[in-house]
């Protein structure tokens, strides 16, 4: 059986990707199969998964979506409370 590595979050993805990550879902939507399950990133009056948030942002800073399998969900949160986003607990 082949094992997957995470590569993790590259550094130099920043607010203004994420920012551009979010206009981009508020105008395609999210994919039903990436929702989020126990968090969201709480931006203006919407709220986003978060691990697809740092996924869509990535093409903005390196041209690419990134793997979704080469990160985990605490490292998109920890990466976008870092750089000042609200994370916050579904239902809440």
């Amino acid at each position: 059986m082949c094992e997957h590595r995470r590569r993790g979050i590259p550094g130099n993805i920043e607010k203004e990707h994420i920012v551009r990550a979010i206009e981009e879902i508020d105008k395609s939507g999210v994919d039903r199969r990436r929702v989020s399950i126990g968090f969201d990133l709480a931006y203006g009056e919407r709220r986003y998964p978060p691990k697809y948030v740092v996924s869509k942002a990535n093409k903005y800073a390196n041209s690419i979506d990134l793997v979704y399998r080469d990160f985990v969900s605490h490292m998109a949160r920890r990466h976008l409370d870092r750089l000042g986003f609200s994370i916050v607990a579904k239902g809440s």
